[in-house]
């Protein structure tokens, strides 16, 4: 019989978003190794948006929820019943209880999956703050793991210092792509026709949620930087759905974009690799470290696109500054608009950042390398190994 692995997260597909998806390649990375797979999620799903895949999806129902928040405690029954359980953290409501339990009666080897130190807002952000303070201590305790995407997030994260203390506790694995999904090729025809575009249009895309929970995308600011004179002539295509779709389209009437900004809404997986292949440039404009790597700017440089992206922590691991596209600094409208231009303008050089972005993917980021990784984490932690850290 094959072990059981647990995989614990606040959201899974359909919803769109980064963990969602993250968690979603752990469990389809688990079962090609041979794992029997159980994901447990909160997540809403529909029967019939159930897929057909070799892990199985348990919806725990919360007793309350608040966006990806979601109290929980069926998720503490988890601990003891699987040899091992992957914690996709940050999820409100439900990681207190798992490390607790894990804590009191242990039964589970515990993966903490640390995607990004959370931000907030006024109360909100008050909030994040207590909870980084006395709950997020006893979260890392309880793990005997913490993954995370990239050591030059860590290093600059909420959590740098225990990164810092306890190395051996801590693994590196990026997130992975199909490469043979997401591959160059041509501008769709058939897209173009759908969303009014010329072949010959420069076209800067976006692909992310346009949810609340992800306010740290940056549309405002790359509406603004395509009001400028030097982009005056490009088109953007805004890929994403979410309850701040209304009022992005609102600020790009507003400011004059209509005709220029297209929101594509919510796209069927099977067409996602098309979409990529609309554009020239992508655009990567988050604002803050609640982005700590980039599902999608991976996605687009598999496709070969250049990315212009905020210099953040994380990011700047696939967005090599003058190779795979350009780091700005995070909030400038106007390094943004530089960068885009520049490379817009510039077809030998869009060639040759696209090239260098692909082959790199295909070396560093491929499902299948990936794949060797998460066996080796997963190995150890069944094992009760421990190893120091890798360089």
């Amino acid at each position: 019989m094959p072990q059981k692995i647990a995989i614990i997260t606040a959201t899974f597909p359909p919803y769109r978003g980064g963990m969602g998806r993250l968690a979603e390649l752990d469990a389809r990375q688990l079962a090609a190794l041979g794992y029997e797979v159980h994901v447990f999620t909160p997540s809403p799903r529909q029967p019939e948006e159930r897929p057909d895949s070799d892990y199985l999806v348990h919806e725990i129902r919360p007793w309350f929820r608040s966006g990806n928040a979601a109290f929980v405690p069926d998720a503490a029954g988890v601990i003891g019943n699987f040899p091992l359980v992957f914690l996709h953290y940050p999820f409100f409501g439900g990681a207190e209880l798992v490390s607790w339990v894990k804590g009191l009666i242990g039964g589970s080897k515990l993966a903490l999956v640390y995607h990004m130190d959370v931000v907030g807002r006024g109360p909100l952000g008050c909030f994040f703050r207590w909870h980084r303070r006395l709950c997020l201590p006893g979260i890392m305790r309880a793990s005997d793991r913490i993954i995370a995407t990239s050591f030059d997030y860590l290093m600059h994260s909420d959590i740098a210092a225990v990164f810092r203390r306890q190395g051996d506790r801590f693994r590196e694995l990026p997130p992975s792509v199909d490469t043979g999904r997401f591959a160059p090729g041509g501008k769709p025809t058939r897209l173009l026709a759908r969303y009014g575009l010329d072949v010959t249009d420069r076209v800067v895309l976006f692909v992310g949620g346009l949810d609340r929970a992800h306010y740290f995308k940056g549309i405002p600011l790359l509406l603004q930087a395509l009001t400028t004179k030097e982009l005056s002539a490009a088109k953007a295509v805004v890929v994403g759905e979410g309850d701040m779709r209304p009022e992005y389209e609102a600020l790009a009437a507003r400011s004059g974009l209509a005709s220029r900004v297209v929101f594509t809404g919510g796209v069927d997986e099977d067409e996602l690799p098309d979409h990529y292949r609309l554009g020239d440039v992508f655009a990567f404009p988050s604002v803050d470290k609640s982005e700590a790597f980039g599902v999608a700017a991976l996605e687009a440089l598999a496709s070969g696109l250049p990315v212009v992206a905020s210099d953040l922590p994380g990011v700047r691991t696939i967005i090599r500054h003058g190779e795979t596209g350009f780091c700005v600094p995070p909030g400038s409208v106007s390094a943004m608009v530089s960068r885009l231009d520049q490379l817009l303008d510039d077809e030998v050089m869009r060639q040759r950042f696209g090239m260098t972005a692909r082959k790199m993917v295909e070396e560093e980021y491929a499902d299948s390398v990936r794949l060797k990784r998460l066996g080796q984490i997963t190995a150890e932690l069944l094992a009760g190994s421990k190893t120091d850290r890798p360089s």
